[in-house]
Formats: structure tokens, C-alpha cells, sequence
């Protein structure tokens, strides 16, 4: 009866631990969204000029759509940005700062330096400090008009922003630094956001501690759910142009494998080497297992610091789910054959072999299971 019970406890165990590894790989879902109602007839006119894009989750608000051609009668505001330090780059509150020129060119009537602004920009992380090149007698912002008609407007600006970083391939993950603008007064119908033809991609700006990929320019339109109260206007307050620059980055692989690939493979093989010992030094191999198993936790705590304490599930603890069932299961192996051989039902010779088997095919499945993960 009591090989009954303890074989019953084992498959309860093995059980379990299949459960929760199956509920961290596989247990994160998303659920649908539910798509916005709109007019139909200010959909067909928005559709004239912009196309919808599938941006979930790029803005907070609105829906953003790919323009295709500038309304009759719209402002066309060229922009440029170049970027001269980015820095406090912050994934736990997903804030980023940066120090760069940015310029406006246009013709009309509506001058887009004083109704714009950044829907992006986090106050929490730097005081927002705008410097104008073009001023008047009293110091008063005032744009030059350039010899072919241009209106011209050159700013130096240090602000923070905030962005949502996806974290879900960290520690091998990709990030976008992103700023977002648009004019608080003038609708898309009135004024729209290019990027300046002239400003190019900087491919030789650098952000410390990462690899940066390029730059980009984009233009968008941005419809809202609402009118804002302008009654007068109608649906066509609900459209507006949206610009935006991007610095993309890219963590260094060598963070990765030096300081936490590393220490993960020394504390795992650690644990799964305690099977070549024979089963005679229980004490030993008991120990060991142990505080390889303290180790990850102890490892995991580690990197989880550097992480929004809500963030989902990342790659990296996956990595730490598979090490725990591999190590949970080089413990419980070892408890079982100690009490075999305790009870003298069993040699410690009879384990020596199939030890080191295991030990082998537990290396393999780790190190596959890892390097899974990182393809797919």
C-alpha cells in the first residue's frame, strides 16, 4: 500500500509540474477587440485619403490610417528631426529622453509651431525645454520666410517621452523609440504632417548600451471617436494628422550570453551534474540540487528588477520555467533513489548508469528547449 501512495504522489507530481509548464508557455492569450462603429458616409470620405492600418496598440487613443493623398485645400507641413543624444532609456516606466533639432517648412496661413504638440511626451522623466532659432524683438517665437515662399521654423528641444515597449523577446528584443506629434488646432481636412524630403535616415546615430538599426519618418491620419464638442465642424474634426519619428534599437547579443545566458547554463549544469554522483552521497547530491534550485530563483529575481513589475510573460522566463522542471525533476529523482537505497531496496550501483543517461538527455532537452525558444 505504501508504494501505492508514493508512486501515486509522484505522478500527482510530474502532473503538476507538466500543468504549470504548459500554462507558462502556452497560457498567455489576448482577447479580441471589438472593432469601433463609425459613420458610413464619413468612412467613405475618410477612405478617399487614407487607408486603415493594423496599429493595434501603437497609440493609445484613435485609429491610425496610411494617407494616401493630401486633402484639397490642406496645409502640407514638411518636418525634419535630427536627433543628438537619446538617453534614460527606462523599460520599467517604458519612458526614453532625447535632445534633438526639429524643424517645420510650410505655406498657408496656419503656422503649426505653436498648436503642436507631442502626445507622447513624459513630463515625469525631464522638463520639457524648447529653444526657438527665429524669435522676435521680445523673444518671441516668429518663423522666417525663406526665398522660395517657405515659412521655416528651427527648435532645439529636450523632452522625455513615453512609449509602450514590447518585452516579450526580452532579453533579444527589438525596441522602437518613437516620437509622436500633432496640431491641436487645425484638423487633417486643414493641416497635414510629411516628413521633410530633404532630412533623409541617419544611419550613423548611436544610443548607448544599444545596437541602433536606422531611422524612419511616418505620416498618418488619426481618427477619433469624437468631434471634441466643435459642432460646427462635424466629422471632420474627428480626422487628424499625425507625424512621427523613430530610432530603432536593438539590445546587444552580448548582454544576453554574458550576463544571463551564462549564469542560467553554470546553475543548470550545476544541478543536472549532480547525477553523476553516486547515489551513496545523498547529502551532497540533496544539497547541491538545492541550491541550484535557490539559484534561479535568486537569478530570476535579478533580471525581473530591471522589468515593469506587470509586464507579461517574457522570453527570458520561459527560459527559467524550463530550467525549473528540470531541475524539480533532478530533485525528486534524487529523493526517490535515496530512499531506495535507504531501504535497501536497490543497489547505488543499479542508478549509476541510467544517471548518467539522464543527466545527458535532461542537458539536451534544456539546451533545445532554449534555443527553440529563441527561433521560434
Amino acid at each position: 500500500m505504501t508504494t501505492i501512495i508514493r508512486k501515486g504522489f509522484l505522478v500527482a507530481f510530474v502532473g503538476l509540474l507538466a500543468f504549470l509548464t504548459f500554462g507558462v508557455f502556452f497560457g498567455s492569450s489576448s482577447a479580441p477587440v471589438k472593432a469601433a462603429t463609425t459613420n458610413p458616409a464619413a468612412q467613405n470620405s475618410r477612405n478617399q485619403h487614407a487607408s486603415v492600418l493594423p496599429t493595434q496598440g501603437m497609440i493609445p487613443r484613435g485609429t491610425l490610417y496610411k494617407v494616401n493623398s493630401v486633402p484639397a485645400g490642406a496645409e502640407v507641413v514638411y518636418y525634419g528631426i535630427e536627433p543628438i543624444q537619446a538617453y534614460k532609456i527606462s523599460l520599467t516606466d517604458d519612458t526614453w529622453d532625447l535632445n534633438f533639432y526639429m524643424w517645420y517648412r510650410w505655406k498657408g496661413p496656419f503656422d503649426p509651431v505653436g498648436t503642436t504638440t507631442f502626445d507622447n511626451s513624459s513630463s515625469a522623466s525631464t522638463n520639457y525645454s524648447v529653444t526657438y532659432s527665429y524669435t522676435n524683438a521680445a523673444g518671441q517665437e516668429q518663423p522666417i520666410t525663406l526665398s522660395n515662399g517657405y515659412h521655416y521654423q528651427l527648435m532645439y528641444i529636450q523632452a522625455g517621452f513615453s512609449n509602450d515597449f514590447n518585452l516579450t523577446r526580452y532579453p533579444l528584443d527589438n525596441q522602437e523609440l518613437e516620437i509622436r506629434f500633432e496640431s491641436t488646432t487645425y484638423a487633417f481636412n486643414q493641416l497635414v504632417f510629411e516628413p521633410d524630403p530633404s532630412a533623409g535616415k541617419d544611419t550613423g546615430f548611436g544610443v548607448a548600451d544599444w545596437n541602433t538599426q536606422g531611422t524612419s519618418y511616418r505620416s498618418y491620419m488619426k481618427h477619433y471617436s469624437t468631434t471634441f464638442g466643435n459642432s460646427d465642424s462635424g466629422t471632420q474634426f474627428q480626422d487628424w494628422s499625425l507625424g512621427t519619428y523613430t530610432i530603432s534599437i536593438q539590445r546587444p547579443l552580448s548582454h544576453f550570453l554574458a550576463k544571463l545566458l551564462l549564469p542560467l547554463i553554470i546553475a543548470m549544469a550545476a544541478s543536472i551534474m549532480v547525477l553523476l554522483l553516486k547515489s551513496e552521497h545523498e547529502i551532497s547530491r540533496l544539497a547541491i540540487s538545492g541550491t541550484g534550485l535557490l539559484t534561479l530563483i535568486f537569478l530570476q529575481q535579478g533580471y525581473s528588477a530591471d522589468l515593469p513589475p506587470t509586464v507579461p510573460l517574457v522570453m527570458m522566463d520561459k527560459f527559467y520555467a524550463l530550467g525549473y522542471l528540470v531541475v524539480l525533476f533532478t530533485f525528486g529523482r534524487i529523493i526517490w533513489e535515496t530512499t531506495q537505497v535507504f531501504h535497501h531496496k536497490r543497489a547505488a550501483e543499479n542508478f549509476i548508469l541510467v544517471d548518467r543517461v539522464l543527466a545527458g538527455v535532461l542537458a539536451v532537452i534544456f539546451l533545445g528547449g532554449i534555443a527553440a525558444l529563441i527561433l521560434f
